[in-house]
């Protein structure tokens, strides 16, 4: 009897105690719980052009800014344009940085997506103006595109939007193809040293301004000029290709660049796939703007990646809805053919 009374004393006392452990517990909220993760990759280009650098400064800004909401942001370079695109359509990549006319024969199924139509994409924002920057040995003897005959000339990598650009101004603006020149699919600072160690008599860097390999090898002992476009030449490229623009790689940019030199140029976008969440774009593109300051000083590129200049010289195809939403509460004015 004494033995159960004992039992029950002790039994007592233990769920008393439980019952203090449990109260002391705090339980988990909904508030309280860690945002799912959320992996987003940006495609860029080589590493010695501009796609590369401005993606690790995008990364490691939504990483900063936006960890406590998830985001793992990382950078990979890529091949350049054409890549980034295909693989965003396979889901390889989330985001990627992209010349906007490529981007437009992608949406449309044109030109070199003739056979690999990706009506998915959609535009984040415009970015900077990817200005043509033929740079050639001074003991090579070229003064024009057309002199490039016979030369050996680096178009960029295989499949890249340099390569395809490469390919419009030697036939509209030098009347050549690449079977008349010794063509060479290098990395921006692959080419840099192949022209410096007397591989190479020139290479073409489509990039935002200054190009890192640019400004290597006009850095470098070689010495080497960068090719003119007159007026007659820009004519005769925007009659078959009217996204080309006017643009201007100013004195002193590079060094020992001593004066201004007329190019041309298109404007970069970011994109993505139109599966990608809604509200994450829109953090994405708010955290752009919101630190405009802040990035604007890390790379001069990123100067032209402005509110106002959001949407300016994009092409007809749809804006992300997460990009849409920002700018309308910004109060930016969408033309229709920029409406998802």
């Amino acid at each position: 009897m004494r033995l159960r009374r004992t039992l029950v004393i002790i039994l007592a006392m233990i769920l008393v105690m439980v019952s203090f452990v449990g109260c002391g517990q705090k339980t988990e909220t909904s508030s309280d719980a860690k945002p799912s993760k959320q992996f987003v990759t940006i495609v860029t280009g080589s590493t010695g052009g501009t796609y590369y650098p401005v993606g690790t400064i995008f990364s490691t800004l939504w990483n900063e800014k936006l960890g406590d909401k998830g985001v793992v942001a990382s950078v990979q370079s890529s091949g350049g344009s054409v890549e980034n695109l295909n693989m965003l359509k396979s889901g390889e990549a989330q985001l990627g940085i992209a010349m906007a006319n490529l981007t437009l024969f992608a949406y449309k199924g044109e030109g070199k997506f003739k056979d690999n139509k990706f009506e998915n994409v959609r535009f984040i924002t415009a970015l900077w103006p990817d200005v043509t920057q033929c740079i050639v040995t001074e003991k090579s003897g070229i003064n024009s595109i057309s002199d490039l005959k016979g030369k050996r000339f680096n178009v960029g990598g295989a499949g890249s939007g340099t390569e395809y650009s490469c390919k419009l101004i030697l036939e509209h603006v030098g009347g050549l193809t690449f079977d008349d020149v010794n063509t060479e699919h290098l990395g921006y600072f692959e080419a840099s040293s192949a022209m410096q160690n007397g591989q190479l008599d020139g290479m073409n860097a489509e990039g935002g301004l200054p190009t890192s390999a640019v400004s290597e090898i006009f850095a470098s002992k070689t010495p080497v000029k960068m090719l003119e476009f007159s007026d007659e030449d820009y004519k005769k490229l925007h009659d078959v290709a009217p996204y080309y623009g006017q643009f201007t790689v100013p004195a002193g940019l590079y060094s020992k660049l001593d004066k201004d030199i007329k190019t041309v140029g298109i404007k970069s976008a970011l994109i993505a796939s139109a599966d990608l969440d809604e509200d994450l774009v829109y953090e994405l593109v708010k955290s752009i703007y919101e630190n405009y300051d802040e990035i604007s000083s890390s790379h001069k590129a990123l100067e032209f990646v402005k509110l106002e200049e959001a949407i300016k010289g994009l092409p007809p195809v749809p804006l992300h809805p997460g990009a849409v939403r920002y700018y309308k509460e910004k109060g930016i004015e969408i033309p229709e053919e920029l409406l998802p």
